[in-house]
């Protein structure tokens, strides 16, 4: 199968970089063709916010391009991680107009929420969700505190929403857990073209045994993340091990002049994905803190990977990854107590239950992390986008793309998720 994949990466490299990356990845180890079409926001011109605003609504410099590309490679399927800013929907007509089916992964809540978080002043919000018009974004400034740039991604979401982009231009979407599905499913999207695809991991390099003994935070440091809730958990309570930081972002300073004093706190900065792994090998345990709704939270697989139990805000995703007692410990978020009282009940319990712990996390990422089982996910719902195409590709087409992998049987064609 020849793929064209679309994915605008962000200025702090996230889970979405490493995501499409990873796909690229797999998608070519399984003899399939990928043809990258990527735009970085490090380009963005600065001085120039207009162009930026019209391009993100709709870039015809990408529609061109796009057309060339198309023409060109003559692709079974294009396949869209982040559009925006920078390569706009754009890309969808190009598609269209060339008969080519188009998937799209659903790894944020822009489409209903400036600043695609879900998130506002410290707490979720859904004010957007259900709402016409999103009027709340442009009261609370949602995206980057600016009226003029919420109105761009305000003009985006309604541009879409009039000329119905999504259910016209979009063949089939996945979220990476069945809570993003659904909370999609409230904000207006088709259930019958919206599937659940697991995130994966490459390299798996398998359990570890935690011997460091240190608790560790992954991710951006940015006020949703809840990193605060982590350092106040340390400094208000007697809490015996160590605590990691790993990452940056726009709270790093604001974080490190909070964590100040305390011998017990390392902001080790950012790391790559092996340098991740390393850190999550000697860990006793990943605290993933956030105070947003996840989509899915990389950095859990990533700790399950390694048999790393996981003490997770007890919200969206994450409350659906982690079992509380079994694979770690779910905690109300914001509550530096209730984070305290669950790294204590993981310290002091005893060696044995902590490696049952470790062995029910790494049984967790087997069950459900797998490269392969997020393969055949993905090859499902390529199938679905092809076999529903308003372009009228027949569903032969799909199957018989799928079938030259290895010579395997296709999977079957999925109903819609429950």
């Amino acid at each position: 199968m020849k793929i064209v994949y679309c994915h605008n990466y962000y200025r702090h490299r996230g889970g979405e970089d490493v995501s499409f990356e990873s796909d690229v990845e797999m998608l070519r180890d399984e003899g399939h063709e990928v043809i990258p079409f990527t735009r970085d926001n490090e380009t963005i011109e600065e001085g120039n916010p207009l162009k930026l605003a019209a391009e993100t609504l709709w870039n015809r410099q990408t529609y061109r391009e796009m057309q060339d590309v198309l023409r060109k490679e003559q692709p079974d399927v294009m396949h869209c991680n982040n559009l925006f800013p920078q390569i706009s929907v754009s890309v969808y007509h190009a598609a269209r107009k060339s008969g080519i089916p188009v998937v799209q992964a659903l790894r944020n809540y822009r489409s209903f929420c400036a600043n695609s978080f879900l998130y506002r002043a410290g707490s979720t919000c859904t004010k957007c969700l259900t709402s016409a018009v999103p009027w709340n974004a442009l009261r609370y400034r949602c995206y980057r505190g600016s009226l003029a740039a919420t109105s761009v991604v305000v003009s985006m979401q309604l541009m879409h929403r009039i000329l119905r982009i999504q259910r016209r231009y979009v063949d089939a979407f996945f979220t990476p857990t069945q809570f993003a599905r659904q909370i999609h499913i409230s904000g207006g999207f088709n259930p019958e073209s919206i599937f659940v695809r697991s995130n994966f991991l490459i390299p798996d390099l398998g359990p570890a045994g935690g011997d460091a003994g240190y608790a560790l935070f992954v991710g951006r440091l940015s006020e949703e993340k809840g990193v605060e809730t982590v350092i106040d958990a340390w400094q208000q309570n007697n809490i015996p091990i160590p605590l990691r930081i790993v990452g940056e972002g726009p709270e790093a300073q604001a974080l490190k002049q909070k964590a100040q004093g305390n011998a017990k706190i390392t902001l080790v900065g950012m790391l790559d994905t092996q340098g991740v792994l390393a850190e999550l090998a000697g860990a006793r345990c990943l605290i993933m803190p956030s105070r947003w709704y996840e989509t899915f939270g990389r950095t859990i697989a990533e700790a399950f990977s390694r048999g790393t139990p996981v003490v997770a805000s007890r919200l969206g995703a994450m409350a659906e990854l982690v079992d509380h007692g079994t694979n770690g410990y779910l905690f109300t978020p914001g509550d530096a107590d209730g984070l305290a009282r669950a790294i204590l009940q993981l310290t002091e319990s005893e060696p044995a239950a902590r490696q049952r712990m470790r062995a029910a996390a790494r049984q967790t990422f087997q069950n459900r992390f797998s490269r392969r089982s997020s393969y055949v996910q993905l090859l499902q719902v390529y199938a679905f986008a092809l076999r529903n195409s308003q372009a009228g590709i027949s569903v032969s087409h799909a199957l018989e793309a799928a079938r030259r992998v290895h010579g395997e049987q296709s999977p079957m064609l999925p109903q819609a998720n429950p």
